[in-house]
């Protein structure tokens, strides 16, 4: 539809239909009309109704508005076109005006800020702002109406999940990790938490999930080495020194290579302290660009990260804007996205059975918006072997049982990690390892549950 016309079928349908009137009206700015006397019309026609929740009669508009108002709304009138038979082709051509003038107003915003050579992410805003403008709104649900095909849609969205691989993480988790979702590991330093990471993502790259990993603390190549160490199960100290070793890890990953149903996994590197999700953002929308589907965002990890736009250089606030950014991550990529976080000093002091995500690093800012958060701890209680961890529910939207803990176990050779459904096969791959499984002794009874 020409420009002209359009833009008069938009303010005819608003003088007509109230439904149509308060949609377009909630997110059509005046300034998208291109001409004047149409968008002082139309800014007339919302600002009236939004007072008095009734159209103005044509008399009131003219009345209020300039003198070529009066010419213009009878050009409105003579527009033929029956409103109520071609509803939806308005509708729809409206949204894709809508759509046009606002990613065109922003782009002439933009050109300001770049002359004045300040504020570049508030461009990145304005452009993000302008693709996001839709009539079309979601009202959310009707519980009951809508009861038939939301169950039908929860019954199937199961298979959306991405399993973690661990079978009885996973049993947590109904599944896996959902879409639109943040997850949180929580440790001590040297707590576990990027080795359980690294271990989740090998496993799923072996079930064909392409995985990226965005690191701030350490290179790719460190990181790599631990795939490297987890895949060839041999002691990542020597894994490059031998050379029987690196014959092992090179073939090792050449029959991985070639399996057809293996994904990706890409690994980069962020400087410390420096990155915000709009780094992120721009690296997977290159990937994606080249043709790499998305299926997980891992990042490690919120603390080394700084928030995307204007901090108040007060640590809680920070964390707690990356954290909703992270989140907010996952809802632009469709896909869930994992973190690590540190435990706080108390934290890291005391048995697992007592931890929950209070002892978290700046606590509250990362646990309020995390749906699920597992802490990575030492169950002294019941420990059997040297080499055990164990996991505890600390908040799960995604499946309930919070305070629940499960034992786990790692080989200090390869950092691979095992669950408890896996005891047998921790065991047996000691023999290609060389890790000792020794038997933990037993503290005194006065002694269990003690403050460490």
């Amino acid at each position: 539809m020409e420009q002209n016309v359009l833009e008069r079928v938009i303010i005819k349908t608003c003088l007509a239909d109230t439904t149509f009137l308060s949609t377009v009206g909630s997110v059509f700015l005046p300034e998208y009309f291109e001409d004047l006397t149409r968008s002082k019309i139309y800014e007339y026609i919302v600002n009236h109704y939004r007072q008095y929740s009734v159209i103005p009669q044509r008399a009131m508009i003219i009345a209020n508005c300039d003198e070529s108002s009066q010419d213009e709304i009878v050009e409105i009138d003579c527009i033929d076109i029956n409103i109520a038979s071609n509803y939806n082709y308005i509708f729809d051509e409206t949204n894709k005006y809508l759509k046009e003038q606002s990613l065109k107003k922003s782009i002439l915003k933009s050109v300001d800020i770049i002359k004045k050579k300040e504020g570049y992410n508030d461009i990145r805003n304005l452009i993000d702002n302008a693709l996001s403008k839709d009539l079309k709104i979601d009202l959310g649900t009707d519980y009951f109406a809508t009861a038939p095909e939301r169950l039908v849609r929860m019954f199937t969205t199961i298979t959306d999940r991405i399993p973690t691989c661990y079978p009885i993480i996973d049993e947590y988790m109904s599944g896996g990790f959902p879409p639109y979702t943040l997850s949180i590991f929580g440790a001590a330093i040297h707590g576990f938490k990027s080795a359980l990471m690294a271990n989740i993502i090998s496993r799923q790259v072996l079930k064909g999930y392409n995985c990226v990993l965005a690191s701030m603390e350490m290179s790719e190549d460190m990181f790599a080495q631990r795939f490297d160490a987890i895949y060839a199960k041999r002691d990542i100290n020597r894994l490059y020194i031998s050379t029987p070793l690196k014959a092992h890890l090179v073939n090792t990953l050449k029959t991985l290579r070639e399996q057809s149903e293996i994904g990706k996994l890409i690994i980069k590197q962020f400087p410390t302290g420096a990155t915000s999700v709009i780094d992120i953002r721009n690296w997977v929308k290159a990937l994606q660009m080249r043709g790499i589907p998305i299926h997980l965002i891992y990042v490690d990890y919120i603390n080394l990260m700084k928030p995307s736009y204007t901090s108040k250089n007060d640590l809680y606030s920070d964390v707690k804007k990356i954290s909703e950014e992270l989140r907010a991550l996952s809802f632009e990529f469709k896909c869930p996205v994992i973190s690590v976080t540190q435990l706080n000093r108390e934290g890291m002091r005391i048995n697992l059975q007592e931890l929950d995500f209070t002892f978290i690093s700046e606590s509250i800012a990362v646990a309020a918006t995390a749906d699920f958060i597992g802490i990575i701890g030492d169950d002294e209680d019941s420990r059997v072997y040297d080499s055990e961890v164990s996991m505890k529910i600390a908040k799960n939207r995604l499946g309930g049982r919070v305070g629940d803990i499960i034992k786990m176990y790692y080989d200090t050779r390869t950092l691979g990690i095992y669950d408890n459904t896996e005891l047998d096969l921790w065991l047996k791959d000691a023999e290609q390892t060389g890790d000792n499984r020794s038997v933990a002794p037993q503290p005194e009874p006065e002694h269990r549950g003690r403050r460490r």
